[in-house]
């Protein structure tokens, strides 16, 4: 079904200048890794050199090479010059009908401000389904180099300015904003001028104290039953060199942002098999405000530190 997205959305939506394409993937890092995916490297095997690196939602496959679908959408006044640009980044289900539905009404915000989208598959090309379950990193690390193989498309081809592309992720994507913008990035030709992950997981201390090579603007659900809040407000005590807040929506749960029916569904079983389920219920107070925040930091490049509770 997946593979219906781009088709579907872009009749269902008929942005100005909406162009799918794929673009190539790159690993050649310094801070990843050769090693393959086992059980007893699942989390450091996500730094990895390789398109396909053997996880089980890849069907064990190694890859050294591969490309990632995206789409950009651009304002019709804004062709053919560069301008500020977001990254997009779905969750652990991939791109479904649902989340292609966020991403396109996200970019039509952005647009009418001036801001163009690229929305980045991270699974279809590799074939995975989804990468939900108990958290861990290894999806996080590993989507954190498709974001900079976007960033890198935008600059080279002259579509984004280059001190002026964000990343912006929901749920596992959040997580890989998260990762994303860490120092451990850092040899990566371009980089991101800030991050806005939305309902990440903030469980794992590499990230909860990890630094920041840019400002963060983190938006969390007072109510997520899927990425404890807590741990993200955690986040943003330790000091950096760069802002870094937590935004906490009052009532809002970890689907706040999707325009979509209130619905539960499977999370994951911990060690003891008990089932950890998922209450997603959309929170328009909370999904606009998000989106007001979200553009006056692009468009007035000023960011706060610390939590706020809204």
């Amino acid at each position: 079904m997946r593979t219906l997205w781009i088709a579907t959305i872009v009749l269902c939506f008929s942005p100005a200048n909406a162009d799918q394409f794929k673009i190539p993937w790159k690993g050649d890092y310094a801070h990843n890794l050769t090693a393959t995916w086992s059980r007893d490297n699942k989390d450091d095997s996500g730094f990895s050199k390789n398109f396909l690196n053997g996880s089980p939602e890849e069907g064990g496959k190694v890859q050294k090479d591969g490309e990632l679908w995206v789409e950009t959408v651009v304002p019709e006044a804004a062709k053919d010059k560069p301008i500020p640009f977001v990254v997009l980044m779905h969750g652990c289900m991939g791109m479904s009908s649902l989340t292609s539905a966020w991403a396109h009404a996200v970019a039509k915000k952005l647009n009418t401000e001036g801001i163009g989208v690229l929305i980045l598959d991270s699974f279809t090309t590799r074939k995975v389904e989804k990468s939900c379950g108990y958290p861990d990193l290894h999806w996080a690390r590993r989507r954190a180099d498709d974001a900079y193989a976007a960033l890198d498309y935008l600059i080279d081809n002259n579509m984004a300015k280059a001190n002026e592309v964000y990343v912006m992720g929901q749920s596992g994507g959040g997580s890989a904003t998260l990762v994303a913008m860490t120092k451990k990035e850092n040899d990566h030709k371009n980089k991101f001028t800030a991050g806005f992950p939305v309902v990440p997981q903030c469980l794992y201390t590499s990230v909860r104290y990890a630094d920041f090579y840019a400002p963060m603007v983190l938006f969390v659900g007072e109510k997520d039953d899927a990425n404890d809040p807590r741990q993200c407000i955690e986040l943003s005590k330790k000091r950096r060199a760069v802002p870094v807040q937590v935004v906490v929506y009052k009532d809002a749960n970890h689907g706040f942002m999707e325009d979509y029916k209130a619905r539960t569904m499977y999370g994951w079983t911990d060690s003891r098999g008990k089932v950890h389920n998922w209450t997603l219920s959309y929170n328009p107070k909370a999904e606009s405000n998000m989106m007001e925040s979200i553009i006056h930091a692009i468009k007035n490049k000023t960011y706060a530190s610390g939590v706020e509770s809204r």
